[in-house]
């Protein structure tokens, strides 16, 4: 049996990295990730989290959604949705998560799943709730991996048009789809920011925390909803963070 493992306190490195990043409105989009009914919503929802999350990722991402457009924050809206030929033809999902599927061992283990096609376009499963969107947001419908970027026109649109300097990264699930898009925003060379209220894992609270820690240790701020608005509303606070913010 393997020892049990001290986990080292991070408290003073996120602390210390906290100080340095000065988020910019104009230079700043709001990216979520796989928002979706599929996961969020109580009736059709085939993976779904467990509902004390789903409420709170809800509840959060709208009060975050509404502060960023209110300060002309882009808000992107980037999921997977499938052509009917994917689902004819069986799209490729990544083999880990199709093994299982094959052996019946659920990624819900709170839930078992249906045997559904994933997230089929048009359907309710496919669509980010409507109190979640207004008529001003970017959508990007074309992700099919576990990675925003992937085969889509995201990082085009960030470069070419927007141009921003931080995304912000929220969704789901924390340890997948965000964690992936969260490393590709920083391989990039965007300041990642994660909003751990907005973000959750149909795989459970631990998981969730899990992939929390370690984008805090190594690629992300992570930070919570409160946190955020703080940092926007309060502006540069030191000659370390206008460092930061003039790096273009």
């Amino acid at each position: 049996m393997s020892p049990v493992m001290e986990l080292r306190d991070w408290s003073e490195f996120k602390k210390g990295m906290n100080g340095l990043l000065v988020v910019r409105p104009e230079k700043t989009v709001v990216l979520t990730v796989d928002l979706q009914n599929n996961y969020l919503d109580k009736e059709s929802a085939a993976a779904p989290l467990l509902p004390e999350e789903a409420e709170r990722v809800l509840g959060n991402s709208k009060a975050l959604l509404a502060f960023a457009r209110d300060f002309g924050m882009p808000v992107i809206h980037v999921y997977t949705t499938r052509r009917p030929a994917e689902l004819e033809r069986g799209f490729a999902v990544p083999p880990y998560g199709q093994a299982g599927k094959n052996a019946r061992l659920w990624q819900t283990p709170h839930a078992s799943q249906p045997e559904v096609f994933d997230r089929p376009e048009g359907s309710r499963r496919s669509q980010v709730p409507e109190d979640l969107v207004e008529p001003s947001d970017l959508h990007v419908t074309t992700k099919k991996t576990l990675d925003g970027y992937l085969g889509t026109d995201l990082y085009m649109l960030l470069s070419r048009a927007l141009k921003p300097e931080t995304v912000v990264v929220t969704g789901i699930n924390t340890d997948t789809c965000v964690y992936s898009t969260t490393f590709s925003t920083a391989n990039l060379g965007y300041n990642p920011i994660v909003i751990s209220d907005c973000v959750a894992s149909m795989r459970g609270r631990d998981s969730h925390e899990m992939a929390l820690e370690l984008m805090s240790r190594s690629i992300a701020w992570v930070w919570t909803l409160e946190q955020f608005k703080g940092r926007v509303m309060t502006g540069t606070e030191s000659a370390a963070e206008i460092g930061l913010a003039s790096r273009s």
